[in-house]
C-alpha cells in the first residue's frame, strides 16, 4: 500500500483533475454538511418526531455527502487508465462514515467531559473518513496498481479530524447563532474534501511497462455519476423540506390553538410590549364553561368553545385580531387607531349573536366581555391587565355582560401592585430557590431534594407561596416564573456538580395548564443541554388538577418528556380527582402521598384503609412512593410497617434549605452516618 513498486517493471501513470467537477463536489458536501447542521439542530429541539429520526436522517446526511463527495472527486481525475467500479463495495464504503457519524452525534450528546467527547467524537468521524476512502478505493477494479504516500494521507486525517473537532465545538454551543451555525457548515465542509483531496493527492499510480493506456476521455462511471446525482438531489433536498415541516408543524402547535385554530396565548405574548397601544382590548370569558365539562363531560364543552370561536371569527372586525388566550377565555386587539367607537358596535353585534347561541342558551353559559380602552398613554400591557381585573372581579361579584375598564373601580390593591412586579423580584433575587432533601425510609439514603419557590420582598418582607402562587397562576404569570426556576435548578446543578457534590435527582412543580405547553419541553432542553446535565436528573411533579382539565393532552405531555428522559412525578396524590383511570394512563414514575395522609398516622386499621389501598396501588404499578410531611419517628416507623420501601420528604428528616445550608446538611449527616449514602464526584 506504501511501498513504491519495482520499477523495473512498472511505470508511473500521471493524471490531470476537471476544474470543474472539483468545485461540483465542493457543492456537494457543502449541501450535505449544510443538511447535517440542519438535521442535527432539529435533534436538539423538541420536535414532532423522535430525536432518534433526526440523529439517523443527520448521521446518514453526512455519510452519504462524504461518500458522494469521494467519488465525484475520483471522476475529476483525468488519467489514461481504464477503471470500473464494484457497486456493490462501492455502496458498502458508505457505511463507516454513516457509522462515525451516528456515533459521534450520539457520543456529544452524553454525560463525558466536554473536551474528551469532542476529541473522541472528532476521531471517530476522521477515522470513519479515512476508512471509507479506503474501501471505497478498493472498489475501484483497473489495470494499474496504486500506492499511498502515509505522509499525505495521515495529514488529510488529521485536518478532517481537527475541522471535524471545530465543527462539533460550534453545534455543540448552546447559543445556537446563525454565525454559528455557518461556521460549523463550513468547517464541516472542508474538512472532507481536504481530507479527500489529500488523499487522491497521495496517490500514485503504475502500469506495466509496456502495457497500451486508455483513452481518458471514456468513464465508466455513467451508473455511479447517475446515483450520485439524483441521490444527492432528492435525499438532501427530502431531509431539508423534512426540518422545514417540522419546523413549521412546531411553530404551529407552539402559537397556535389545536382545537379552534386561533392564535394561542404564546402568540399574543410575543404582541405584549411596552409600546403605547394603537388600538382597545376586549377580554371574553366564559367562566361556566368548567362547569359544563363536570356536568357533561369535555368533549361538549370542546364543542362550545369550538362554535364560540367560530362565532367570534365570522364577527371579527378586520382592524382587530382574534385570540384563544386560555381555557375559557378570547381576546380581540384592535390593530388600528380611532375605531373604539366601531369596535364597540362590533362587541355589541357580537354579545347579540352570543346570546343566541343555542348551546349556551341551552347550558346557561354567562360571560363577561372586558373592553379595556387604549389613550395616548396606556401600553399593550398595561390595557391587558385592566382588561383582567374587570374580568377578575366580575366573576367575584358576578357581574356579566359587557363591562369597561373604570379606574375608579377596578383599581388596585397595594399587595396587588406587589405582586404583579414578579419580572423585578426574579431580576433582583428577591425570588430564591430552597431545597428539601428526599430519603429513603429503609436505608435512609439520600435520594434527592424538591426545589421549593420563596419570595422576600425588600419593602413588606417574606411573602407566602400559599399567597402569590394562586395569583400569579390567575395572572398567567407562573409559566414565566417556572422558567426562571428551571434555569436557576439546572444552574444550581452545574455550581453543585464544580463543588463536587452531586445531587441525584431535583424536582420542580409544574403548574397546571403550563404543563402540556410545548414551550415548557424547549426551556427543560435548552437549559440541560446548556449545562449538560443528563435530564433524567429533573423530575417534574404535576397535579391532579393539571391532568383532569385534559387527560389526552397530559399523557401525550408526559410521554414526551418521559422520551426527553426526564422523570415525572404525580404530586400531592389523594387531594385532587384521584382517578384510578387517569393514574392508568399517565407514564409516570413517581407517586407522591398527600400530607394530609401523614397527619393521621400512627392510626387505626380503619383510619388507614384509604392510604393502604393507594400503597397497594402504587405497589403494583411499580412506582416510587413518596410520603410528604413526616414529622415524627413515630410516623416514619408506622408507615414503614405498612410498606418498607418507601421514600419520605418532611420536617423529620430537614427543613427546606438554602443551597448553602444543604450542602452543611449533606456534610453533616454523612459525617454522623446517618445517612447511607451521599453521592459524591
Amino acid at each position: 500500500m506504501f511501498t513504491p513498486p519495482d520499477y523495473q517493471k512498472y511505470t508511473e501513470v500521471a493524471g490531470t483533475y476537471s476544474l470543474i467537477i472539483i468545485l461540483l463536489s465542493f457543492l456537494i458536501i457543502c449541501f450535505s454538511s449544510y443538511t447535517t447542521i440542519a438535521l442535527y439542530n432539529r435533534m436538539q429541539q423538541p420536535s414532532f418526531f423522535r430525536r432518534e429520526v433526526w440523529l439517523v436522517l443527520a448521521s446518514f446526511s453526512m455519510g452519504f455527502g462524504i461518500w458522494a463527495t469521494h467519488f465525484v472527486s475520483m471522476n475529476s481525475m483525468v488519467i489514461p487508465i481504464e477503471m470500473h467500479f464494484d457497486y456493490t463495495i462501492s455502496f458498502v464504503s458508505m457505511l463507516p462514515a454513516i457509522i462515525a457519524a451516528f456515533l459521534a452525534f450520539q457520543l456529544v450528546q452524553g454525560p463525558m467531559k466536554s473536551c474528551w467527547r469532542h476529541t473522541i467524537a472528532a476521531i471517530l468521524i476522521a477515522e470513519g473518513m479515512t476508512a471509507m476512502h479506503i474501501i471505497g478505493m478498493e472498489a475501484m477494479k483497473m489495470d494499474a496498481i496504486y500506492r499511498y504516500d502515509w505522509k499525505l494521507l495521515i495529514t488529510g486525517n488529521i485536518i478532517g479530524g481537527l475541522f471535524a473537532y471545530f465543527t462539533l465545538r460550534l453545534i455543540s454551543n448552546p447559543d445556537r447563532t446563525k454565525v454559528n451555525r455557518l461556521l460549523a457548515t463550513v468547517c464541516l465542509t472542508i474538512g472532507p474534501a481536504v481530507m479527500h483531496y489529500l488523499g487522491l493527492f497521495s496517490m500514485t499510480y503504475y502500469t506495466e511497462i509496456g502495457q497500451p493506456l486508455a483513452d481518458p476521455s471514456i468513464s465508466h462511471m455513467h451508473v455511479l455519476n447517475s446515483i450520485i446525482g439524483v441521490g444527492v438531489g432528492l435525499l438532501l433536498v427530502g431531509m431539508l423540506l423534512t426540518t422545514y415541516i417540522d419546523g413549521y408543524v412546531d411553530h404551529w402547535l407552539k402559537y397556535y390553538d389545536v382545537l379552534t385554530k386561533l392564535p394561542n396565548r404564546r402568540n399574543w405574548e410575543r404582541q405584549l410590549t411596552d409600546d403605547v397601544a394603537i388600538g382597545d382590548l376586549a377580554i371574553w370569558n366564559f367562566p361556566d364553561l368548567q362547569r359544563v365539562n363536570q356536568l357533561y363531560g369535555y368533549e361538549t364543552g370542546d364543542k362550545i368553545l369550538q362554535q364560540i370561536g367560530e362565532l367570534l371569527s365570522s364577527w371579527k372586525p378586520k382592524f382587530a385580531q382574534l385570540y384563544r388566550v386560555s381555557g375559557n377565555r378570547y381576546l380581540f386587539s384592535v390593530t388600528q387607531g380611532n375605531r373604539s367607537a366601531d369596535f364597540y358596535k362590533s362587541l355589541v353585534v357580537i354579545q347579540r349573536e352570543i346570546d343566541q347561541l343555542l348551546p349556551i342558551k341551552r347550558q346557561e353559559m354567562r360571560y363577561t366581555c372586558a373592553l379595556s380602552k387604549a389613550d395616548q398613554r396606556k401600553t399593550k400591557k398595561q390595557l391587558y391587565k385592566e382588561a383582567l381585573m374587570v374580568v377578575e372581579q366580575a366573576s367575584t361579584t358576578r357581574d356579566w355582560g359587557l363591562i369597561t375598564f373604570d379606574p375608579a373601580i377596578y383599581g388596585t390593591s397595594y399587595e396587588q401592585e406587589v405582586l404583579r412586579d414578579i419580572s423585578q423580584a426574579m431580576k433582583e433575587k428577591h425570588l430564591y430557590l430552597v431545597y428539601q432533601p428526599k430519603v429513603e425510609g429503609r436505608t435512609e439514603a439520600f435520594i434527592g431534594v424538591e426545589a421549593l419557590l420563596r419570595w422576600n420582598h425588600p419593602e413588606i418582607g417574606p411573602i407566602s407561596p400559599a399567597m402569590f402562587v394562586p395569583f400569579l397562576e390567575h395572572e398567567g404569570r407562573m409559566g414565566e416564573v417556572t422558567d426562571w426556576i428551571i434555569r436557576e435548578v439546572c444552574r444550581q446543578i452545574h455550581k453543585w456538580d464544580q463543588q463536587g457534590v452531586h445531587i441525584p435527582q431535583v424536582a420542580i412543580n409544574i403548574p397546571g395548564e403550563y404543563m402540556t405547553e410545548p414551550h415548557l419541553l424547549d426551556v427543560l432542553w435548552n437549559e440541560t443541554n446548556s449545562y449538560s446535565i443528563d435530564p433524567s436528573r429533573i423530575e417534574l411533579e404535576i397535579t391532579e388538577t393539571s391532568t383532569a382539565k385534559s387527560i389526552t393532552l397530559a399523557t401525550v405531555a408526559v410521554k414526551r418528556f418521559k422520551r426527553y428522559g426526564f422523570a415525572v412525578a404525580l404530586d400531592d396524590f389523594g387531594t385532587g380527582v384521584s382517578s384510578l383511570s387517569y393514574l392508568q394512563q399517565l407514564p409516570i414514575t413517581t407517586l407522591k402521598i398527600d400530607k394530609s395522609f401523614t397527619d393521621v398516622v400512627p392510626a387505626s386499621p380503619k383510619e388507614c384503609a384509604v392510604l393502604n389501598a393507594i400503597l397497594a396501588i402504587g405497589r403494583s404499578m411499580e412506582l416510587q412512593l413518596i410520603i410528604e410531611g413526616v414529622e415524627t419517628k413515630e410516623q416514619v416507623d408506622f408507615l414503614l410497617d405498612l410498606q418498607p420501601d418507601l421514600l419520605f420528604q418532611g420536617f423529620y428528616y430537614a427543613r427546606p434549605m438554602t443551597s448553602e445550608q444543604l450542602l452543611e446538611w449533606i456534610a453533616a449527616t454523612y459525617k454522623s452516618n446517618r445517612l447511607a449514602s451521599v453521592n459524591k464526584s
